[in-house]
């Protein structure tokens, strides 16, 4: 049984408030293996893991469950969200440019009176020219630039009983905390009339890439709550509140809890859980 305890108060004017605390679950459109009974076959070849940032940006790891070299092909690899489908080959080539600049300050000084000296001047004036330094100096200076060339592979491989992650993330539309910030939202949903739908399709060799695979994993956003700190700022009444809207909360594969808060770039959200699938 999964445990959570937070210890969280809201503050007076000028520190940390909370407006609302918030949830939300992905869920597949199939049942989940149980990983701790290991109920993934052992002649599965691809076993896909998937997980979610706060920010709801979409990983994907990648077992190769076979004695095999398995080949991705990135070309026909994608990410679906909302009718947009993405390939994970990008063939953009990028470039970035670092320059280093080092220099060093030489100066070299002269006394006056050397100079009056050779000019004869003497007397008072003499006297006080050898007391006074002229100073010159000057600067040299290196650049050196530096120059990073990214390139993305259409097909990747993974050894043997290895494991590997897709080359990009990709945001999915309607999933993290961006999308948690309307007070008073409480949706529950099935994987037909979900607010947030999206799909990744992997296509791999175990041939040298003769012949593909494809493997589709499709994922529904389950629920959303987003519930009000009432005025006086009770934070924990609020997240009582919002385990007893959804009692299995905590059960769920892969959930996301976010406090809204007034502090820039605060630890207010933690991702639990993981989604699988395998072929």
């Amino acid at each position: 049984m999964l445990g959570v305890v937070f210890f969280l108060s809201s503050c007076s004017s000028g520190k940390m408030l909370t407006s609302s605390v918030a949830y939300q679950s992905i869920r597949t459109t199939f049942r989940q293996p149980d990983m701790s009974a290991h109920k993934i076959p052992d002649n599965a070849e691809i076993i896909l893991a998937y997980t979610i940032t706060p920010n709801g940006n979409l990983s994907v790891g990648v077992i190769n469950n076979t004695q095999e070299i398995m080949v991705i092909d990135q070309t026909m690899s994608f990410f679906i969200n909302n009718g947009r489908s993405v390939s994970y080959y990008d063939p953009t080539i990028k470039s970035r440019t670092v320059t280093d600049l080092s220099s060093e300050t030489q100066g070299v000084s002269v006394n006056v009176g050397a100079i009056g000296n050779a000019f004869g001047i003497g007397g008072r004036l003499g006297g006080l020219l050898n007391g006074i330094n002229l100073g010159s100096s000057g600067t040299t200076g290196t650049s050196i630039q530096n120059t990073t060339v990214t390139a993305d592979q259409p097909r990747i491989s993974i050894g043997p009983k290895g494991s590997s992650t897709m080359s990009k993330t990709f945001k999915i539309d309607g999933v993290g905390k961006s999308s948690l910030k309307q007070a008073g939202t409480v949706v529950t949903c099935n994987k037909d009339n979900s607010y947030c739908k999206f799909s990744v399709s992997i296509s791999y060799s175990l041939d040298g890439g003769n012949s593909f695979k494809k493997i589709t994993t499709d994922f529904y956003a389950n629920s959303k709550i987003v519930i009000p700190v009432n005025p006086r700022g009770m934070v924990n009444e609020t997240l009582r509140s919002l385990f007893a809207t959804k009692t299995d909360a905590l059960n769920e594969n892969l959930w996301i809890l976010h406090f809204n808060t007034n502090v820039p770039n605060a630890h207010d959200c933690m991702v639990r859980g993981f989604l699988y699938d395998y072929q």
